[in-house]
């Protein structure tokens, strides 16, 4: 008898648990499949040498010589023909003097080098500071020199060698040597001791939390930072699709740039980790795409929202659904069209992610829930307690009660995200001065002493723990999967003669996700805004993404008391010319200059007919 009350209560106690949180079979799941990568991870760090994403590329080699490891324009790399390139790299450092502790700057962009030539450094435990290869000039002699890297490695005969001749005599004066590299890196037919993997010696007194690679972020203000990617940041990020099955039979699709976190830190180390294949292409096409993912056999792949909205706007084809991709991975994809996606193209599955380059931990959309980021529920909040506050955008600081203490937001409330810093979830942070991690931090939120991490990122929290990004704080907005830095856009316009002064902001254009960028200028006397110049002098300094998509002529910049921009006003007006008074000037990258935005070309940019 007591045994049947005691099931009673039991199937009671779980019927009851079960009502209020469906989810928690999932939510069980999700963790002990996070302890179980704990448990191999602390294994790897008391190694004598710790284990790095080469050991386990190197194990695949091994076993597996023969696996399709990378499909690249056509062409097929095994394990054992990226191997035996990423050993002979190695070797080639070593000759070089390269050693463990030693830093070098890659300029190459999605091409099978990257791969083989990462390989072969994070076998020595060289760190590789990954630069965007469409930096140009001053950005980019400042990544060099925050990495201090030495050597720069690039491939030969490539677009990137004309960013590197414009700065040739800056690098000499630097001092900084300039490998370039075959593209092909061919490798004899007959084997020889190059072939060899190295031995893990060679890295003796590697720490796990030593850095893999920098990755470059603009952050919130000013030139790009450089993000430190650990060894330990590497081989974790190799777990996150285990919990989707990923095994060796997937083949992924990668068309994000490799020197970027998401294709890196969550494509690169779960193909690496599951010992799958990878398809690589240089840049994303949509009007390829899809044709692309058939030829290959593709499973998944990953994404930013603007890719969607790319393959959307394609015409519709019978065999839009003709595809064996089960996941797709990314974030920013907009619930606007999220069905239509899954619908559309047959998409079993799609993993909203939230993170960012320099932050330590992220949000994972395990359940389809369309919209969301990810869940933190209460069994989770128990593990990492992250918190969203009342945020004040006047004075771009927390909310604090009458103790000092951050204020959190209830469920259907905006509030900025934020996750403790502590030994579960440490801080890897930036390379170079302390001073540019303590502005991301956060100290005394709950309690006296705690240190947060600051997102920068206000998201919402619905009744059921689900999260959904909001928007960007600061002076930085996102657009084409980038972080743009308002004030280093500013600062390259403020370089032409005829800008008295600029203010760069972003506005909201129907049918993209994030927000483009647009400068309001006001002018020298006497001076008259010039288009094509203006157009020559950003894309020959800026990035593409950070490139103002539209310019607004004004005769002057509202201020506030302290001569702090006004930038409210220019952000409800838009880049509507039937509200704006003055003239407004839209990027026109077919004509290679800034084009006056009249009804006409407003109303195509709304319907999609022209691109920005």
């Amino acid at each position: 008898m007591l045994f049947i009350i005691a099931i009673f209560f039991l199937v009671t106690f779980c019927l009851v648990i079960w009502l209020h949180f469906p989810t928690i079979i999932t939510d069980v799941h999700f963790i002990l499949a996070q302890l179980r990568r704990q448990r191999i991870l602390a294994k790897y760090s008391k190694m004598p040498i710790p284990y790095t994403i080469a050991d386990k590329f190197e194990e695949h080699a091994t076993k597996s010589p023969a696996k399709t490891m990378l499909i690249f324009e056509g062409k097929s790399y095994t394990y054992d023909d990226i191997n035996r390139r990423a050993n002979r790299i190695a070797k080639m450092a070593q000759q070089m003097g390269l050693k463990r502790g030693d830093k070098v700057a890659f300029f190459i962009g999605n091409e099978p080098a990257f791969i083989w030539t990462l390989l072969g450094f994070c076998k020595l435990g060289v760190t590789c500071a990954l630069l965007n290869v469409n930096l140009r000039s001053k950005s980019l002699l400042h990544c060099l020199q925050i990495s201090e890297a030495n050597t720069l490695v690039t491939v030969a005969g490539k677009s990137t060698e004309q960013a590197l001749d414009e700065v040739m005599s800056d690098l000499k004066e630097r001092q900084t040597s300039v490998w370039y590299l075959d593209p092909e890196f061919p490798v004899p037919e007959e084997r020889s001791e190059d072939d060899l993997n190295p031995t893990r010696d060679v890295r003796d007194g590697l720490n796990i939390r030593d850095s893999l690679a920098y990755i470059y972020t603009s952050g919130t203000t000013g030139l790009p930072k450089a993000s430190r990617l650990s060894h330990y940041k590497m081989l974790a990020g190799g777990f996150m699709l285990e919990t989707f099955k990923m095994n060796n039979d997937d083949v992924m699709y990668l068309t994000l740039p490799l020197y970027h976190v998401s294709a890196l830190f969550i494509g690169l180390s779960n193909i690496i980790n599951a010992g799958a294949t990878c398809v690589l292409r240089r840049k994303f096409s949509a009007s390829n795409f899809w044709s692309d993912c058939r030829k290959n056999d593709v499973t998944m792949f990953m994404y930013i929202g603007e890719l969607f909205r790319y393959l959307v706007a394609q015409p519709k084809n019978d065999l839009d659904a003709v595809n064996k991709v089960r996941l797709a991975i990314g974030n920013g994809l907009g619930a606007d069209i999220w069905e239509e996606i899954c619908n559309r193209f047959r998409i079993e599955r799609i993993v909203e992610l939230y993170g960012a380059t320099e932050a330590n931990f992220g949000l994972m959309n395990l359940d389809n829930t369309v919209g969301s980021v990810g869940r933190w529920p209460p069994i989770l909040q128990a593990v990492c307690k992250i918190e969203l506050i009342q945020y004040d955008h006047e004075t771009s600081q927390p909310i604090r009660d009458d103790k000092g203490r951050c204020i959190p937001v209830g469920p259907g409330e905006t509030g900025l995200l934020v996750c403790p810093v502590n030994r579960i979830f440490p801080l890897d942070g930036y390379v170079g001065c302390k001073s540019l991690m303590e502005k991301k931090l956060i100290r005394d939120v709950r309690k006296e002493g705690d240190v947060f991490f600051n997102t920068g990122d206000l998201l919402i929290r619905d009744k059921n723990y689900n999260l959904y990004f909001k928007d960007r704080i600061g002076d930085t907005f996102r657009w084409k999967g980038e972080n743009v830095a308002t004030t280093e856009v500013s600062q390259t316009l403020n370089e032409l003669p005829e800008i008295m002064e600029s203010s760069v902001y972003g506005v909201n254009v129907p049918g993209h996700y994030g927000k483009a960028g647009m400068a309001a200028l006001s002018l020298n006397p006497g001076s008259d805004f010039s288009p094509a110049v203006t157009y020559k002098h950003v894309t020959s300094l800026l990035p593409n993404y950070a490139c103002p998509r539209f310019i607004r002529i004004m005769e002057q910049l509202e201020h506030t008391a302290t001569f702090k921009q006004k930038k409210t006003g220019l952000v409800q007006d838009g880049f509507d010319p039937t509200v704006v008074s003055g003239p407004i000037f839209v990027f026109d990258q077919t004509q290679d200059t800034y084009v006056l935005l009249d009804k006409e070309v407003h109303e195509n940019i709304l319907n999609g007919n022209m691109r920005l």
